[in-house]
Order: structure tokens, then sequence, then C-alpha cells
């Protein structure tokens, strides 16, 4: 039997790899690749990280490296080939919405089915766009908070016209939307939940957002379903918080719930029980700190 070649790729290329590999005693088939041609797929359960079209799980070795404004990626590479057995090199943790996801989807919590492109043109992969995502769907940015830089995109026509919008120096990654009347926003303080809210956004709004105008209505964190609740604290746990929100939205069609994302510094509503989770939060870091030092 012919013993299978040594597939090395090489994210982003280094100079003068070619050399490098000239000091190996067997061959090395080389691919010098770039963080702008990935393709992050998160669909039907299963996730795939696509190179030219081949799974980055393919290769028998994936030399790793990352500039600052390509490390969240780098990261997310790292996760899901550490997931798949693919031996690889060192990267430094960095975040965003897509190593959020990639958190979230290798630990089996469900999220609306997700492509990110890397820098590819969008008229290249209108096509995998609606396989995975199919329409209407949500444009986001990567790095993006309380919905801002969010395109509700109803078909391919306007997805062309609505691209023009976005800046060309940001990431985004299209997710397929998830029809609804609320999503829950559930607040975690040191592993347990602390208070929960629904979001009724405004007619005619996509967002549900309180700060894109969404009704927020408050209740103790006993009435949450304890499903809601479980996702929530898993989440934190799976990011290594000790404080977030999460965001978790409901399919009015099917009730199956999905966490959207989870809030690093949620905003705290006055005279809601938010105030008095956090205020048992920075209560038990005060007293934590005063037993310690003094």
């Amino acid at each position: 039997m012919a013993k299978k070649p040594f597939e090395l790729l090489c994210l982003p290329a280094v100079q003068n790899i070619k050399e490098v590999l000239g000091h190996f005693l067997f061959p090395i088939n080389l691919t010098e690749g770039n963080f702008k041609e990935l393709e992050f797929v998160f669909h039907n359960k299963g996730i795939k990280i696509l190179y030219q079209g081949i799974d980055l799980s393919n290769f028998s070795f994936v030399w790793l490296s990352s500039f600052w404004d390509s490390r969240d990626l780098a990261y997310a590479v790292k996760l899901y080939l550490d997931k798949t057995k693919t031996s690889t090199t060192f990267a430094e943790k960095s975040t965003s919405k897509i190593t959020d996801q990639m958190i979230f989807s290798l630990n089996n919590i469900q999220s609306p089915d997700s492509l990110f492109l890397g820098e590819k043109p969008i008229k290249d992969s209108l096509g995998q766009i609606k396989k995975v995502c199919g329409y209407p769907l949500i444009i986001k940015d990567t790095k993006g908070s309380r919905g801002l830089d969010s395109i509700y995109i109803a078909n391919e026509e306007e997805l062309a016209e609505k691209l023009k919008q976005f800046p060309n120096h940001r990431k985004y990654f299209f997710q397929k939307y998830i029809p609804n009347q609320y999503d829950w926003g559930v607040l975690v303080a040191n592993g347990v939940v602390v208070s929960g809210e629904k979001s009724y956004p405004e007619v005619g709004e996509f967002r549900n957002n309180a700060c894109n105008g969404a009704k927020e209505i408050f209740m103790d964190p006993k009435e949450i379903p304890d499903r809601i609740k479980q996702i929530a604290i898993k989440a934190n746990r799976l990011l290594g918080l000790s404080w977030s929100r999460s965001d978790i939205i409901v399919d009015k069609n099917t009730g199956e719930p999905y966490l959207l994302e989870v809030n690093r510094m949620p905003g705290i509503t006055s005279k809601t029980s938010e105030v008095e989770g956090a205020y048992q939060f920075l209560a038990s870091k005060i007293k934590n700190d005063l037993d310690t030092n003094f």
C-alpha cells in the first residue's frame, strides 16, 4: 500500500518555507495559505473550515501563525484542529463572534447556521451563502455589539445592494435568520443565573436590543425555563467568564432555542433584577478581595 503523502499547510505562508522543507528527508506537499480565503461553515450542527475547498482536517500538519488583525481567526482554527485531532502549532487566545461560535458549536450549544468567508468576493459565494444560511439572513460584524452593524437581508438581490454599506476594514459573517417573537437575555454571575428578561422587538425591527427600541420584561430567575438557563450557564463556563449575559432566541415555529451571543459587558437596567444581580456579583468579588488582603 502506497504511503499517504505528507500534506503541510502554512497559514499564512512563511517566508522561504520551501528552502526550509528542503532539509527534510521525505517529500512534503506544501500549501501556502492565507486567512482571506478561509471559509468557516456552521451548518446542520456540523462544522467545517475550508481552504480553497479543502477541509483543514485533511492536512497532515498546519503551521499556524497570526498577525494582530487575524489572531481571532487563528485561534478559531486552532480550536477546530484540536477537535479534529489535526496536528498544528500554538495559537494565542483571541476572541470574536467567530471564536465564540466555534466554541459553542464544538460543545453542542445550538446557534443559527452561519458562514464566514474571510475576504472572498461575495458574488463568488452566493450559492454557498444560500445553501448554508438561506434567506432571509442576518449579516453581522464579527466584533460588533448591541446589534450595531447588523443588517437583515430578505433575498439575494438585497444582499448585493446592502453590502455596499459595509466598511471594507471590518469582518462580517452571515447567519440564518430565526423567526421569533422575543429573545431571552440571561445574566450569569459566578456560574449562577441572577436575572432574566424577555426582549420584544419594535414592529418592523429585527433586532431585539433595548437600544434599538425593544421592550424588556424582567422576571424572577425561577420563572426562566431550565433549558434556557442551562444554555446561558454552559456558555458562560465555556468562555471562562464570571459575569456575562447570554442572548438566546427562540424559534416561534419550532420552539427551539438558539444562542446568539454572549455579552461580556451587559448593560444594567435600572430598578430591575439586573441591579440586584450586579450587586451580588460585585459584592462577592469585593468580599474575596477583603478576605485575601486584609
